[in-house]
């Protein structure tokens, strides 16, 4: 179910790229924080039974070097409900805690673009009484669209895959955590670039 989710929203993104290459260059040097919120999914070889999914907030600081390249980093909780915590199974707090540097790799120098992330970071998981909370590195690759609304507010959607090495889950050492999210961004700064050069009327 998860693959197949994930199958559908990268196939959305492409499509939405198609008339993305005619847009306006993109702003060089230009920073933005991006608040966000969606569902997170852990793999079911976790062996978490029903506790394996819940909502996720999180925030990113990020600058975009130039047209194809930027850097970010991002910070999130997940509500995934990870561990049986009787007699108050149905506690709000957030079993886990995230954080990434990632790298984006944008498909065209336009604000409207599809990209890649790629990055490393750590994740703070509580799967149970006995085992208590635990630090995993964590590596993250992601596909991502963003839709800028004005100079200063654009729209992003995430499809993230963190894999959690070393995590303690009952059947699998590593462990897939499936991020679906989308949120707002804020932009300043950064310089506008005409794309092709303008030359004035030569003159006799």
């Amino acid at each position: 179910m998860i693959r197949v989710l994930g199958t559908l929203l990268a196939l959305a993104m492409l499509a939405l790229a198609v008339p993305a290459g005619a847009a306006e260059p993109a702003a060089h040097d230009q920073t933005y924080v991006n608040l966000f919120g969606g569902n997170t999914f852990f793999s079911s070889a976790s062996g978490l039974a029903q506790h394996d999914s819940g909502p996720v907030l999180g925030l990113r600081l990020g600058q975009r070097l130039d047209g194809h390249l930027g850097v970010e980093a991002q910070v999130a909780a997940a509500f995934a409900h990870l561990q049986n915590t009787a007699p108050h199974s149905g506690t709000t707090d957030a079993n886990q805690f995230s954080g990434a540097l990632l790298g984006n790799v944008y498909a065209f120098n336009s604000p409207n673009t599809p990209y890649l992330s790629l990055g490393l970071g750590a994740s703070s998981n509580l799967f149970n009484q006995d085992l208590g909370r635990g630090t995993s590195l964590m590596g993250v690759f992601g596909l991502g669209y963003q839709y800028s609304l004005s100079d200063h507010i654009g729209l992003r959607l995430d499809v993230q895959d963190q894999l959690l090495f070393d995590s303690p889950t009952p059947n699998a050492a590593n462990l897939n955590n499936i991020q679906v999210t989308g949120g707002i961004s804020y932009f300043w700064g950064g310089s506008k670039k005409a794309p092709f050069p303008v030359i004035g009327p030569s003159r006799p």
